[in-house]
């Protein structure tokens, strides 16, 4: 994996020589982030009540993440293009139940998206690299899932099609290097999101989205997120502002090291749109 990644980061060196029409470090992105995907890059805090196999509690979850733009080549209408970035995130959760509120697990996530816009299609490819621990405290409880050496290598892509401020999309993944060895490498992954432009309750604009995932290492079956809320601020595509949401979530867990249970939660979130 660090072949691939350094023949990824001499790749993006050659785009920064000038090129026709092209832009160095673009804001924003071309591709609209995933509204209700529990592991989209962005900045958030939400309060969870969560069901698990192994744990019934009151979680915080709070997300850390950047899309930083590389190179942007302008297609022939305003807001279409490709786009090569650089993301990062931090999720992690911990028990607002427990005493001194213990880490219960934390992902981080670096990789390489490629993103276009032509119209009412958009997509995004990524090739990222995903690393889970759990909390120490947690751990010294005893009441902690069996730790996993968790590090895996991903490659997976969507492609949507957006009108009127609805978007289905599709897309699929596939982990092409994972510790411990021997996980099943398949996913798919299928959802609709809505983001509004007229103003709602106190000037937001309405905004939800479900996103279901399947993975080939969880016999494939279905985790399903579902979001919806109010946005604040300046609309995309120069976003900046607040969402305040209400989500759900059912199936396979989206944190790392419980990812062989099957969980359900709901809560309130509020996300910090950069």
């Amino acid at each position: 994996m660090r072949n691939g990644f350094l023949l990824a980061l001499a790749f993006l060196a050659a785009l920064a020589a000038p090129g026709a029409r092209a832009e160095t470090f673009p804001e924003g992105d071309v591709f609209t982030p995933l509204v209700a995907d529990p592991i989209e890059t962005r900045n958030f805090l939400s309060v969870l009540g969560l069901d698990s196999e192994s744990l019934q509690t009151t979680v915080g979850s709070v997300g850390l993440g950047a899309n930083f733009g590389l190179y942007r080549w302008p297609g022939q209408q305003p807001g279409d293009g490709w786009q090569v970035s650089l993301f990062a995130a931090i999720n992690s959760q911990f028990d607002l139940e427990g005493t001194s509120y213990p880490l219960l697990n934390t992902d981080f996530r670096v990789g390489i998206p490629v993103s276009f816009r032509n119209g009412p299609w958009s997509g995004r490819a990524r090739l990222f690299h995903q690393s889970s621990h759990l909390g120490d405290e947690f751990i010294l409880q005893g009441n902690a899932p069996q730790r996993v050496n968790l590090s895996v290598e991903i490659v997976d892509f969507v492609l949507a099609w957006e009108r009127g401020g609805w978007r289905p999309y599709a897309g699929a993944g596939y982990i092409f290097h994972s510790e411990p060895s021997g996980l099943k490498s398949g996913g798919v992954q299928l959802g609709i999101d809505y983001i509004g432009t007229a103003r709602a309750f106190l000037g937001g604009r309405l905004v939800g989205g479900i996103d279901y995932k399947s993975f080939e290492e969880t016999d494939w079956r279905a985790g399903v997120s579902a979001k919806i809320g109010l946005q604040y601020g300046r609309p995309y595509p120069d976003r900046r502002g607040l969402t305040v949401l209400l989500e759900a979530f059912d199936g396979p867990a989206p944190f790392g090291q419980f990812y062989r249970d099957t969980v359900n939660y709901y809560g309130v979130a509020l996300q910090f749109d950069l």
